[in-house]
């Protein structure tokens, strides 16, 4: 269709408005680009995004049903936003379930969950594609069940031997389809939303004096309440205790989200702004977006820095919060 949307934001644009100076559609933002090293000015269309990232190919469906649908949300969520940034609070039921549904969104649509999602099908997949070669009768007896269900021509066999070799030099890589990984994220969103709103949310204000909250390309931060030493399978998950989801709402705002505490709202000092500027940073999985480099933010060893030296400092961040 002409004149239908290509460039899909994972990250959308009403919310990044939130850390510019200016909300308008000539709102900029300062980009810390951690991966190219460099930092620049960008409008909020221009960044976290990517060509047809919601686009799927699925009977019955137009190509653009998702990405038009996300736009319906965001609409919605845009008003909702802007009433919490003017007011400083977090609103209604309504407006902050839609905060609850972009926080769930965020959290499972990003480049980086799909990747992770496609690396862990290549490997099983390439372990099930060396089981079927361990031995040619194995290969025939594969073949020839997936050429009677259909998945292959009879005619377009190769040679065991070859293939063997083929599998064996793993010179290839597997794929997902974006209408795969769309699925995915939608079933996902109705795994996580439940969760977060059963957590107890803290709305946090960053003094003016602070330099404000940032975000950036991969916001929802899922943090241990306390850190203690663990093992390498102890993540922390959505449904579990002892968690804390940390999100940036705008320059001005952030909410925290336990099963623990108590909802409310409280006024946070220039330290307690840092610090959680420190975890946002930690999370980040390209780029970091702010008003300007005049932020704080914190290391590992909760020292306290300026956003103006977070490309010298980023080797001593840490990612264990």
């Amino acid at each position: 269709m002409t004149g239908e949307a290509r460039i899909h934001h994972w990250v959308p644009q009403c919310y990044l408005k939130g850390f510019a100076k200016s909300h308008s559609k000539k709102a900029q933002l300062n980009v810390i680009d951690i991966s190219a090293r460099k930092s620049f000015i960008a409008n909020p269309r221009n960044i976290a995004s990517a060509r047809d990232f919601n686009r799927i190919s699925v009977k019955g469906f137009a190509a653009n049903q998702i990405e038009e649908n996300y736009a319906v949300f965001e609409g919605k969520l845009a008003r909702a936003l802007q009433w919490m940034w003017v007011q400083r609070q977090l609103g209604k039921a309504n407006d902050f379930n839609l905060l609850l549904n972009l926080i769930a969104l965020l959290a499972v649509r990003n480049p980086r969950m799909r990747e992770n999602v496609r690396d862990f099908h290549e490997r099983v997949i390439k372990k099930m594609m060396h089981m079927t070669v361990d031995s040619e009768q194995m290969y025939e007896s594969t073949f020839n069940r997936a050429a009677k269900d259909g998945y292959v021509a009879s005619d377009s066999k190769i040679d065991y031997f070859q293939m063997k070799d083929f599998i064996g030099s793993e010179k290839y890589s597997i794929a997902m389809s974006t209408s795969g990984h769309v699925e995915r994220e939608l079933k996902l969103i109705d795994t996580v939303l439940p969760l977060l709103g059963r957590r107890h949310w803290m709305l946090m204000r960053a003094s003016p004096d602070s330099g404000g909250f940032i975000t950036s390309d991969h916001p929802v931060c899922l943090i241990w309440s306390e850190q203690r030493k663990r093992s390498l399978f102890d993540s922390p998950g959505f449904g579990l205790k002892g968690t804390e989801v940390v999100f940036p709402v705008s320059h001005d705002l952030a909410v925290v989200g336990t099963f623990e505490m108590q909802l409310g709202e409280i006024d946070i000092t220039l330290d307690q702004v840092a610090l959680v500027n420190g975890i946002i940073v930690a999370h980040a999985e390209r780029q970091v977006y702010s008003r300007d480099d005049k932020f704080f933010y914190t290391l590992a060893d909760r020292s306290v820095h300026r956003g103006a030296d977070l490309l010298r400092n980023f080797t001593r961040l840490s990612k264990k919060y």
